[in-house]
């Protein structure tokens, strides 16, 4: 029970992290323009990618967006091809990306295990208070929606590859692994130090956790 009302109170600091962060004015059709040339070879030029290990970006949420290219940006988050894309844009243009995409049709759903759905439906929308794991659908929605306001993001439908290892790399920064910065992701967290949710919540998944949770996204609409 402690463990969960940790968990709790590190879900509302979280929420008040991603809640103040404000999107400037921007023009989708900028953001066309920047998305035809830099982007659209991994993400599609409507945000709708063929490659599992990229994400769809297509009615994903602009506060979402903006804040994961700003952090590649600033080296908040750490990738070594997105920093690249990214160097060259200025924050408005960053802001004219973003917004274009979440104006896109959102994409599509893909294919689950029906053999792992139940289990993976009691884990998101339930959690396992035995592990002190909370359920993801507190702050993703329980149609994994996500929550527009609070900048957190739609999984529903994303491919289970990039999900699988976006877990895994929060899991990572969560546990400390020993294992190299870019094999991490800590840009959840307010703080340069501090643990973040995701990280938080990540390191209590088993690898069986994160494949089913992986599967059943895919398919959730």
């Amino acid at each position: 029970m402690k463990k969960l009302l940790a968990a709790t109170s590190l879900f509302i600091a979280s929420f008040s992290a991603h809640a103040v962060i404000i999107v400037p004015e921007y023009d989708v059709n900028a953001g066309q323009a920047i998305a035809e040339n830099v982007c659209a070879a991994c993400h599609g030029l409507n945000g709708v990618s063929v490659v599992p290990t990229q994400p769809n970006l297509g009615g994903q949420n602009v506060r979402y967006l903006y804040k994961q290219l700003m952090d590649f940006r600033t080296g908040k988050r750490l990738n070594g091809i997105m920093q690249a894309q990214v160097a060259n844009l200025s924050q408005q243009d960053i802001a004219n990306v973003a917004g274009y995409f979440s104006q896109q049709a959102p994409w599509g759903v893909g294919y689950g295990n029906p053999a792992t759905a139940q289990a993976a439906t009691k884990l998101f929308l339930g959690g396992d208070s035995t592990r002190g794991v909370i359920p993801c659908s507190g702050c993703h929605g329980p149609k994994a929606g996500g929550n527009a306001y609070a900048a957190f993001p739609r999984l529903g439908g994303q491919h289970a590859q990039y999900i699988g290892i976006q877990l895994k790399m929060f899991r990572a920064a969560g546990r400390e692994d020993d294992v190299t910065k870019d094999q991490t992701r800590t840009n959840d967290a307010e703080k340069e130090g501090q643990k973040g949710m995701m990280q938080t919540v990540a390191s209590k998944l088993s690898d069986n956790d994160i494949k089913i949770l992986s599967d059943y996204l895919s398919a959730v609409h």
